[in-house]
């Protein structure tokens, strides 16, 4: 149904820009502006239409808009103007970007030199720097959602996903920021093997198989498919066979499209920080935009992935100077005549540093009574008299990333770093940033700086376990661990490296081994029930169902209030054929986590087992909307071929 209506009183209809399965998109008049500037809206029409999906849609618009208005304006990116919710009805608006989406410059299927291809990466990657410094992934990329700017003549990004979806465009010629081909949009998205793929590298793979194409003139449909088990050497014998690039470049590229995690880049700047080794000359931009005609983009918001709850890095520590106790000498009267200038200056310095630590001391006392902003203000009163002084920065760090200022705080401990880069626990807190915001490898070098300083610092042996294992690099992790564990003097230093150990190991297939880990971790803190919960986990791996159900009961003890082990004796019960235990289990687990996508999933094809069609399609609607939250294609078609299976089993019942 085209809209003919203002929508928000605000919003004219122009033209249908594209058709999809779950969501329109309109080129419209802004009235809100003076100019009555053209922009782009898209209309969400979801497959569902309760009120679960409902709430759950407009908490992640409004998470997501928080999110990108903390990213800022930047010309590289087109700028969201609003969103709208109507009953049942959802609207994202945007810019319109006048200019040709950059599939425009792929139609030519002619290769392009390695100028070409590396100047495009470094303006690319340069844009996914920006919004990756936020913590932000696009996870939506595609050459029609990269607009040459018809003025300007650099690349916009547009069209962050909120929902992908499957269906038919309308009828009618390519437009800006609009694929004629599901199939030939879809080829830039890693979901066969997304679990290989953290949202970061997901974009990057997105812009290696751009490049790739840029540099072999071939067609998308003559690219090979993340589904073919020799992916990556297709794409290396279509490098090698159909390009101009040097090694270094198409090693480049392979890593950027390879669903192998340890060899992937993990930030956009680790790709640009590479590139300059290679010897190129940049293409002008003029030379590289032609002038089609402008067109139109869709446009949605694609949210992150939670990150797992599992072993997060500690909290950046904050340092407490003690109380200033300067040492006075006393003089004869000679020796007192004789130093008497430099005496006059020392006295002139020690009321400064008194102030120092004093509002040092306020910060920390400040930020103990939940007083942020007073704690922020002394700080500031610190650095404007000492602005190398690292304890301030370290502390200040903090506060900053607290309020959501990722790339305030990072700057913070660099430079509280190169003011006194002998502390180690200065790189552990960077590390620790760095680990958080998805910057791995900088973390694991943070953490290796504050060994080097610091050989038995324990716990940046455990983050940098955790930081290889999350890399997949188990065999490094489990080197770490051992190394905290050897090195550890508190218990409760001793058991987390036991109890991370005891995961890698796991997951490394030694299960008895992990089963050793984890109860040693049990005897350590045997009033955690995380230790209970993941030794819990080991022993259904180890088939011990009855042991597993005990440590997963033993956790919800310690911790009612935690819905993940409930979930997990769930499942265990399921296993045993305890069909209404395991229903209890997902019941109190969704009670306790209203989104725990994977409670109603389970529940959902228990009931369906069970015979209760309705209750299990109930839940499984409700697992493909919380899908579509994580913006999950791969696990919302799951969600609906089960709904399909089960209808088809409602419509033949006699």
């Amino acid at each position: 149904m085209v809209v003919k209506r203002l929508i928000d009183g605000r919003f004219q209809f122009i033209r249908v820009v594209s058709t999809k399965a779950y969501t329109k998109t309109y080129l419209m008049t802004d009235h809100g502006s003076l100019a009555k500037n053209k922009c782009i809206v898209k209309h969400l029409q979801l497959p569902a239409h309760n009120t679960i999906t409902l709430k759950f849609l407009n908490d992640l618009l409004a998470k997501r808009v928080s999110l990108l208005k903390r990213m800022g304006e930047h010309d590289a990116i087109a700028k969201n103007l609003s969103t709208v919710q109507e009953g049942q009805d959802f609207y994202w608006v945007r810019d319109y970007v006048p200019g040709h989406s950059l599939l425009t410059e792929l139609a030519d299927q002619k290769p392009k030199p390695e100028a070409e291809v590396q100047s495009f990466l470094r303006e690319s990657l340069s844009i996914l720097e920006i919004i990756q410094r936020h913590g932000i992934a696009h996870q939506n990329l595609h050459p029609n959602n990269l607009i040459r700017h018809r003025d300007r003549g650099p690349l916009v990004l547009v069209d962050f996903g909120l929902i992908q979806d499957t269906g038919t465009p309308e009828p009618g010629p390519i437009s800006n920021g609009h694929s004629a081909s599901l199939t030939a949009e879809s080829a830039y998205l890693p979901q066969v093997k997304q679990r290989q793929y953290t949202r970061f590298a997901a974009d990057h793979f997105a812009l290696g198989i751009i490049a790739i194409q840029m540099a072999t003139g071939l067609s998308n449909e003559a690219i090979p498919r993340l589904i073919q088990d020799d992916f990556l050497a297709q794409i290396k014998l279509q490098l090698d066979e159909c390009s101009s690039l040097g090694g270094a470049c198409k090693d480049i590229l392979l890593r950027m499209v390879s669903p192998q995690a340890e060899v992937q880049f993990h930030q956009a700047k680790d790709i640009l920080a590479t590139l300059p080794e290679l010897e190129a000359t940049p293409v002008p931009l003029a030379a590289m935009a032609t002038a089609p005609p402008p067109s139109q983009e869709n446009g949605a918001i694609e949210p992150e992935p939670p990150r797992s709850p599992a072993a997060p890095p500690p909290a950046p520590r904050r340092w407490r100077p003690g109380p200033y106790r300067p040492n006075l000498l006393w003089l004869g009267g000679g020796a007192a005549l004789a130093l008497l200038g430099i005496g006059s200056l020392l006295w002139l310095r020690i009321p400064q540093t008194l102030t120092v630590n004093n509002l040092l001391q306020q910060a920390t006392t400040a930020k103990q009574m939940g007083q942020n902003n007073d704690s922020l203000n002394y700080l500031n009163q610190v650095l404007e008299v000492k602005p190398n002084n690292s304890d301030a920065l370290a502390q200040r760090s903090t506060l900053l990333w607290e309020n959501g200022q990722s790339e305030e705080a990072l700057q913070d401990l660099t430079n509280a770093i190169e003011a006194s880069p002998e502390r180690a626990v200065l790189y552990y807190q960077r590390g620790n940033l760095r680990f958080q915001l998805g910057d791995l490898q900088g973390a694991i070098a943070d953490y290796g700086e504050a060994l080097q300083r610091q050989e038995a610092y324990t716990d940046a042996y455990i983050n940098r376990g955790n930081a290889r294992a999350e890399l997949g690099d188990e065999a490094g992790a489990l080197q770490d661990y051992t190394a905290a564990i050897n090195l550890a003097s508190s218990p409760e230093s001793k058991a987390d490296a036991y109890l991370n150990r005891c995961l890698s190991l796991s997951n490394l297939e030694d299960h008895a081994a992990a089963l050793s880990d984890c109860t040693e971790a049990v005897n350590l803190r045997p009033n955690n029930s995380l230790a209970y919960e993941n030794r819990g986990l080991v022993k259904r791996r180890l088939n011990d169902f009855q042991g597993a159900i005990q440590d997963f009961t033993i956790a919800i003890q310690i911790d009612a209030s935690s819905p993940e082990p409930y979930y997990n004796r769930g499942l265990t019960r399921q296993d045993l054929g305890d069909f209404a235990g395991a229903i209890s289990d997902f019941n109190q687990t969704i009670q306790l986590n209203p989104n725990h996508p994977f409670a109603y999933y389970d529940r959902g094809l228990l009931h369906a087992e069970l015979g209760d069609l309705e209750s299990a399609i109930a839940d499984l609607e409700t697992v493909a909307s919380a899908c579509l939250d994580v913006s999950r294609l791969g696990c919302f078609d799951d969600a609906q071929y089960q709904l399909e299976k089960i209808r088809a089993a409602q419509r033949d019942e006699p």
